[in-house]
């Protein structure tokens, strides 16, 4: 099944085991992993035409917003490091690589990228 025929596949399928004479224990089952793989489906769509769509200049408020947030901080591991990327990509409505370039190019990559903390930590304890 090709990538543009599976939303059609998908919604046939569900129809052909609404209105099939299937035990019901493997009915609900079935009707529960179809529309969840509609919604996944669905949901992924949605993603890749966000993130197709340009987000335009930084305007200046976002970049002082984006310097107050990270000035003086440095990642302590990964995770640390995506939730600071991911609160002010929420924050600024931009994509997390946007905000993450953009803090680099400022110089603030060490707060949103651990290899540039750890690269910084070392370089200090040299």
């Amino acid at each position: 099944m090709s990538n543009s025929n599976r939303p059609a596949a998908l919604h046939a399928a569900l129809r052909f085991v609404v209105t099939s004479n299937i035990p019901s224990d493997y009915k609900s089952t079935l009707i529960e992993v179809l529309t969840q793989a509609v919604r996944d489906d669905e949901a992924a769509e949605r993603y890749r035409e966000s993130m197709a769509e340009p987000e335009g200049e930084w305007q200046e408020h976002e970049i002082s917003q984006l310097k107050s947030f990270l000035q003086g901080r440095t990642a302590r591991g990964w995770q640390h490091a995506d939730e600071c990327v991911m609160q002010l990509a929420a924050q600024l409505h931009r994509g997390s690589e946007s905000v993450r370039h953009k803090a680099t190019e400022l110089g603030l990559g060490a707060a949103v990228d651990y290899r540039f903390a750890k690269q910084s930590k070392l370089d200090r304890d040299e």
